[in-house]
């Protein structure tokens, strides 16, 4: 009876793997076509714009110049810095860029993103009639047309919606590799989602959310990684996120080891948190109303798992080894399955460079660098221990140093 256990537990370990990833590979071709483009909309929602920060002296004032310059009617957004608990200068530098500045510190105040922006949202909301809230990171830079776009996005029905996040230093290796899977992910991953009707995912910048949704959905204080909390908990409750090619955003991207493991680290962390929270939550949705939002939530979330998943399933194999295999019965006995294993391998690892450089015009370095993506994937499993062994208190603030203004991105 125990072998039999053995042999269903290996063989569910294999085909969750299987299908997940051949799932995503056919969400994927979507994005070899483009998308229709909301039509424009004259501007007349009003916007706050938020940007949380801690001791970020050195780029907060390119922040809120790429803020203060975006080409919508002025007396029709508000640029709010939020100060967390702030030791430097971050303060009078986001100020002298234009921003009102929200003093997050002091008695009964204690610091940390997801706590300073649940207090923000409020505060803004007590001090203006606001129809929306975007929010941005202090590393992050705006493209002059962001809230062109955000605004006819929201006048096509859009409640929660992701703008395009690119890099915006690309000056080591490190960085260039980061770039470059912005590239493929925003044509083959985001894209698709929003042409088939699914939910974009939140990359903590360049965010826009109705009123009426900031009210409902307050950000969790604890998680490290609320904007994957923030996610998951709309999804969970039927809001769709959809996806803006034209509302551009970009990131600063690690420029050292360290940097990229502290990050990746604390990415780790919060993902599990938001997995122990809502993956239940996700699958129980999925199959109560059919929701293929919350199918394909659930099923990305629960990636976080999937070192578990990968190494419970090689030591069931392994046990299992002299029984039935449904890995291996598909490659050996389905007609074409040899040939069509090693095109889903080729697929992401040759075509996909090449359709980004094509179709999004990406320069012939980005398109090098995306295979130099592996070297990266040595690092997962130490990242991944180190983030179950990481408290949910822990940070691991990530330090800004890239000086790089919108100006210099943008013509």
């Amino acid at each position: 009876m125990g072998n039999y256990i053995l042999i269903i537990l290996s063989n569910l370990a294999q085909a969750f793997l299987f299908l997940t990833g051949l799932f995503y590979l056919l969400l994927s071709f979507r994005g070899f076509w483009s998308l229709p483009r909301p039509a424009r909309a004259a501007p007349r929602r009003r916007f706050a714009l938020l940007v949380p920060a801690h001791d970020e002296e050195g780029v907060i004032g390119l922040a809120v110049e790429s803020l203060a310059r975006l080409k919508y009617p002025r007396e029709l957004f508000t640029i709010f810095l939020v100060a967390d608990h702030c030791t430097d200068g971050t303060a009078r530098a986001g100020a002298a860029a234009g921003a009102e500045v929200l003093d997050h510190s002091g008695p009964g105040l204690k610091p940390g993103k997801g706590r300073a922006l649940r207090w923000a949202t409020q505060k803004v909301f007590d001090w203006g009639d606001y129809d929306a809230l975007c929010y941005f990171d202090a590393d992050s830079l705006a493209h002059p047309d962001f809230l062109e776009a955000m605004n006819a996005e929201l006048e096509a029905g859009g409640q929660a919606v992701q703008g395009r996040q690119l890099a915006k230093n690309t000056g080591n290796l490190l960085a260039l590799i980061l770039a470059a899977g912005h590239v493929v992910s925003n044509r083959f991953f985001q894209l698709p989602k929003q042409a088939l009707g699914l939910s974009a995912t939140l990359h903590g910048k360049g965010m826009c959310f109705t009123r009426a949704v900031a009210e409902k959905f307050p950000w969790d204080e604890t998680c490290l990684t609320e904007d994957l909390e923030m996610q998951m908990r709309l999804i969970r409750h039927g809001v769709r996120i959809t996806w803006s090619r034209d509302a551009v955003v970009y990131d600063e991207e690690p420029e050292t080891l360290r940097q990229y493991l502290c990050r990746t680290i604390r990415w780790t962390r919060g993902s599990l948190d938001t997995a122990r929270r809502h993956l239940a939550g996700l699958c129980l949705r999925a199959l109560k109303r059919a929701d293929p939002k919350a199918f394909e939530g659930a099923l990305y979330c629960a990636q976080t798992y999937r070192f578990v998943i990968v190494a419970l399933g090689a030591g069931l194999v392994w046990l299992s080894r002299d029984s039935f295999n449904i890995v291996l019965w598909f490659y050996h006995v389905l007609p074409g399955a040899e040939a069509a294993m090693k095109a889903a391998v080729l697929l992401p690892l040759v075509l996909y460079p090449a359709a980004a450089l094509l179709l999004e015009k990406a320069p012939p370095a980005l398109v090098a660098a995306y295979f130099l993506q592996p070297l990266l994937g040595i690092l997962r499993l130490p990242v991944f221990v180190a983030g179950v062994l990481r408290g949910r208190d822990f940070w691991g603030r990530t330090e800004h140093t890239s000086r790089v203004a919108i100006a210099d991105l943008v013509d």
